[in-house]
């Protein structure tokens, strides 16, 4: 029998039996019915035994199920004891504060961490810049700042901060050499920059370009959005930026705007542990009240980027 390893499991089977049905711990977790079921699935194939009976009124435990959740029950009171000491023992502004976002996103953090420095300068914030999700249930960073689909791992809590719109953008350099397309049939006379294999799917607009534009025209890949940024002021091709980037930088010029958007969904992750502590709960609401004046990025349209099938008729028209 393997041994789990995975806590998360432990915590979802545990609510399953409290409240008897997938979807009340589903309701009560803030995650997916289809995140519950995998869970149980998981643990029950790690311990390789049945924890439990599965009827059409709910979930009841069997007696192997008992004796494992007993413990977990002695296991949720410990943590809650811990987080109430956490919450006593960290009231003070002062120490270090953990925040993990990707890299594309550090530009627009700089200001709300000028905020937060200038009105807490006892706490030394640390911010980690990955691609990879990293795990607030193993301390591994207090708060995340992530744009995509809404967060849905067990005891983590989640607010939305905002909708951001990007676009295609091109530097003056760029613009001096090749022109400014004005229509989508001329993008298949310009150069773009896009992010590499395995990275793109996670980034609209890089995805949008592989999609849509020949392998030729791309005249550099990179692997994080801020590189891709500095190429694109550079005048290497034109590119994809958040427009609350892109104003950081006068020389850049919207490419075919109202033809091309892409919308991200932002939001504030903390860990129930540590989500009342004073320092997690003053930059969250430096971080709320920065994303909510950023006016710019507001969408109050409901306009999405241009449907393949209409780029694809807008692209082969001028071959026709």
């Amino acid at each position: 029998m393997d041994k789990f390893t995975d806590w998360q499991d432990l915590k979802v089977a545990y609510t399953v039996a409290k409240l008897g049905t997938l979807s009340a711990a589903a309701e009560h977790l803030e995650i997916h019915h289809s995140t519950v079921l995998r869970r149980i699935n998981s643990l029950e194939e790690a311990l390789g035994t049945r924890l439990f009976h599965r009827h059409a009124r709910g979930y009841q435990v069997t007696q192997a199920g008992e004796k494992l959740l007993a413990t977990a029950s002695q296991i949720d009171e410990r943590l809650m004891e811990l987080s109430t000491s956490i919450v006593a023992s960290d009231s003070q502004l002062r120490g270090k504060l953990l925040v993990t976002t990707v890299s594309g996103f550090m530009d627009m953090l700089s200001e709300p961490c000028l905020t937060f420095q200038q009105l807490h300068p006892q706490v030394q914030l640390e911010v980690i810049l990955d691609q990879k999700r990293l795990r607030l249930d193993h301390g591994q960073a207090h708060v995340a700042v992530r744009a995509g689909p809404k967060p849905d791992e067990p005891d983590y809590i989640v607010q939305h901060l905002n909708t951001l719109e990007a676009g295609l953008y091109a530097s003056s350099s760029y613009i001096k050499r090749m022109g400014i397309p004005k229509t989508l049939e001329a993008l298949q006379a310009h150069y773009f920059v896009s992010g590499v294999a395995g990275f793109n799917a996670r980034v609209p607009y890089f995805a949008w370009v592989d999609e849509h534009i020949p392998e030729t025209q791309v005249t550099l890949r990179v692997s994080e959005t801020s590189d891709a940024s500095r190429a694109i002021v550079n005048g290497l091709g034109i590119g994809g930026l958040q427009h609350d980037v892109a104003k950081r930088y006068p020389d850049l010029q919207p490419v075919l705007r109202d033809e091309l958007k892409w919308l991200s969904q932002v939001w504030l992750v903390t860990h129930v542990l540590v989500h009342r502590t004073a320092k997690v709960q003053a930059l969250c609401d430096v971080l709320k009240r920065h994303f909510a004046n950023l006016n710019c990025n507001l969408i109050t349209s409901t306009s999405a980027p241009l449907s393949s099938a209409k780029f694809a008729a807008a692209w082969m028209s001028n071959w026709l």
